[in-house]
């Protein structure tokens, strides 16, 4: 093969990867450059997929307080507030006793979490009694509260 054969080959080459390849980059492109709308739907969906659990909702009303008190025990728990990170975009999440949870999941004893931000950011924990205790990254918060008996 002579280079005149070989440069006309590499030319044919390369303007059928070109074209071929152009409908993809333009299909792309033209999801990459969106409408500030559609934007805001991405960032929206952003953090939703099959795989996330929607966080666990707990009444309003303490079910524990209805529970006469023969039938309640004492539970005492102690929970180390290791982070809090703030989101822009999703749900904020907080690291009790070294697990990530997001705002508004239960954790294991039905306590509520809810980031507050403000001046001073820091974590409600509202117990299955209805009494919220408060804590900053770094702190431990010790709670007790009068949960069913055999829980």
């Amino acid at each position: 093969m002579t280079s005149n054969q070989l440069t006309v080959t590499l030319v044919v080459a390369l303007a059928i990867l070109l074209l071929s390849g152009g409908q993809v980059v333009k299909a792309e492109l033209s999801t990459l450059f969106t409408t500030p709308q559609e934007r805001e739907v991405i960032d929206s969906n952003r953090y939703k997929s099959a795989d996330n659990r929607a966080p666990q909702q707990v009444e309003e009303k303490p079910i524990e307080a209805s529970i006469p008190q023969a039938y309640r025990e004492e539970v005492i728990q102690q929970y180390r507030i290791s982070g809090i990170t703030i989101s822009r975009d999703g749900p904020h999440t907080v690291w009790i006793n070294s697990i990530a949870y997001e705002d508004g999941e239960l954790l294991e004893d039905n306590s509520k979490i809810k980031v507050i931000v403000g001046d001073e950011i820091r974590v409600r924990i509202t117990t299955p009694d209805g009494k919220n205790h408060y804590a900053t990254s770094g702190e431990t918060l010790a709670v007790s509260y009068l949960a069913r008996a055999g829980n």
